[in-house]
């Protein structure tokens, strides 16, 4: 590498005239640069880069053994440390599916078959409130479970009336 030196370079700072050393290099290719950074910086650059490498793989590391935990108990640790959180400053959840006890479907099947259809905000709130009681719940889960209901009992209708309309054509044409 042939390299080239250019001893004074006036630079102003300060009302000041400052002489410089600036090293001009040129490559095999015939390509002249100029070098930015001492060896100390760059020596200073490689360490850090280093380092920062040694801490990516010790996350890496954390999180495959945070999720290996998660997998073993069952328990979701994607609130408290993610990946994502770490590298692209926001923070992507799963979300978690509401799972209601055998005391919280009794009652909304009880409320169910009041036949109110969907209720009201307020009662809404009323039935969270009492839900809550025999386990977690919000009043989004609430309403989706009474939307549900309401889907699959239509589906239901509608399914056993074609199954009536059906069995009445096999017997007009048996006969």
């Amino acid at each position: 590498m042939t390299k080239i030196m250019i001893t004074e370079l006036e630079g102003h700072q300060e009302n000041k005239t400052q002489k410089d050393i600036v090293n001009v290099h040129v490559n095999n290719g015939g390509v002249m640069y100029v070098k930015v950074m001492t060896d100390e910086q760059l020596e200073t650059l490689r360490n850090q880069i280093a380092v920062y490498a040694s801490i990516c793989e010790q996350l890496v590391e954390m999180h495959k053994s945070l999720t290996a935990q998660q997998d073993l108990t069952g328990i979701s640790l994607s609130l408290y440390f993610s990946p994502y959180t770490c590298f692209h400053g926001h923070k992507i959840t799963a979300r978690q599916r509401w799972t209601p006890t055998a005391v919280q479907l009794q009652i909304l099947e009880r409320i169910f078959d009041q036949g109110t259809g969907t209720p009201s905000k307020q009662k809404i709130k009323e039935i969270a409130s009492e839900l809550s009681l025999h386990g977690q719940i919000s009043e989004t889960n609430v309403y989706n479970w009474f939307q549900n209901r309401r889907a699959r009992s239509k589906r239901k209708q509608l399914g056993s009336s074609s199954n009536n309309a059906e069995s009445e054509q096999e017997s007009r044409v048996a006969e």
